[in-house]
């Protein structure tokens, strides 16, 4: 700054040592006073002022540093949402491929149920008819027995109808 009014100063001075139309003016003077209050202004207050930049150069710095931490903590709160996210997705992916395991052994497990469940409906149907064969070939048996002896065509005797059944029997 005081580069500035020295400038300033050394023209003014140069313009009222050329003698010209300018010098029956009192622009010099004024100039001089100009510099002069200028100079004062600046020794009065160029510390303040150098004060007062400084603080507001350290207020954006402090701003600019905040703005850079929040920043930093913005990005690091994103890419642990982008973990947390990318995690998440592969718990689904596992729950769903754990999912379609279960589905299948369930599938499975009810499959063969069925399958064995179907064996005992057919064994028992089985047993059921084979009884029921049974059952018919003795009530024809009887039958057959019934007319023999009520008809009397046939003569067995007690003792003879005994040795034959105890000899079907054995």
């Amino acid at each position: 700054m005081m580069k500035y009014i020295l400038i300033v100063a050394f023209f003014g001075g140069a313009l009222y040592a050329s003698g010209s139309d300018i010098a029956q003016t009192d622009f010099s003077e004024r100039a001089i006073n100009f510099v002069i209050f200028v100079a004062i202004l600046w020794y009065l207050l160029a510390d303040k002022l150098r004060v007062l930049l400084a603080n507001r150069r350290q207020e954006i710095a402090d701003r600019f540093e905040e703005v850079q931490k929040k920043m930093k903590a913005a990005k690091q709160v994103r890419e642990q949402a982008q973990k947390q996210l990318e995690e998440a997705k592969k718990k689904a992916n596992d729950i769903i491929a754990t999912a379609k395991k279960e589905a299948v052994l369930i599938a499975q497990k009810y499959e063969d149920q069925c399958s064995a469940d179907i064996e005992n409906l057919i064994r028992t149907n089985e047993s059921l008819m084979q009884f029921e064969q049974r059952k018919v070939q003795v009530e024809i048996v009887e039958l057959v027995l019934k007319e023999l002896f009520n008809s009397g065509v046939a003569n067995i005797d007690t003792d003879e109808y005994v040795k034959i059944l105890t000899r079907k029997v054995a």
